[in-house]
């Protein structure tokens, strides 16, 4: 080998090359036009307004619930709800235009799904713990994905592992 060059960790090297000058990467993506535009636009704006009060209201019940073992089916299913609502893929459908309604009524049933959850949560008129942690089993046949969402929801709430004392 080349007596210049010699093996080191990355760890290693940035601590003995430390740099003032920083790099100010500009947003963009690799969907059309370089920017978010197929995400957010005049077509997909109400996904959002649905989508940011549906995580509110989330993030408003899953401490008590985590909290609370009865709960946590229908906790758990609620958050799987949520993230299939998340995907990004309902805008960028709706935004191609190809299954726009197939996008959108998709969005819909996870947006009315997760609402539904939440709202038991919640304790709100409708839907008694018992109804919806059956509704949350059903969702579970249809939908299952991401198992161990309840240690994940500990670990963004910085809680102690499910069941542990």
């Amino acid at each position: 080998g080349h007596p210049a060059v010699r093996p080191v960790t990355a760890s290693s090297h940035l601590s003995h090359a430390r740099s003032d000058n920083a790099v100010a990467l500009a947003p963009g993506s690799w969907g059309a036009n370089g920017d978010f535009s197929m995400w957010l636009n005049k077509e997909t704006n109400w996904t959002w307004e649905h989508l940011w009060a549906i995580e509110e209201a989330f993030w408003a019940v899953a401490p008590a619930a985590l909290d609370d073992p009865e709960r946590h089916i229908v906790l758990a299913q609620a958050a799987r709800s949520m993230l299939l609502l998340q995907s990004s893929d309902w805008q960028f459908i709706i935004t191609t235009g190809e299954v726009a309604d197939y996008a959108e009524r998709r969005f819909q049933q996870h947006a009315e799904e997760t609402t539904r959850l939440i709202d038991a949560l919640a304790g709100a008129p409708g839907m008694d713990l018992a109804a919806a942690t059956e509704f949350a089993v059903e969702l579970r046949l249809r939908d299952n994905v991401f198992p161990d969402v309840l240690e994940a929801l500990r670990d963004v709430l910085h809680l102690s592992p499910v069941g542990a004392a």
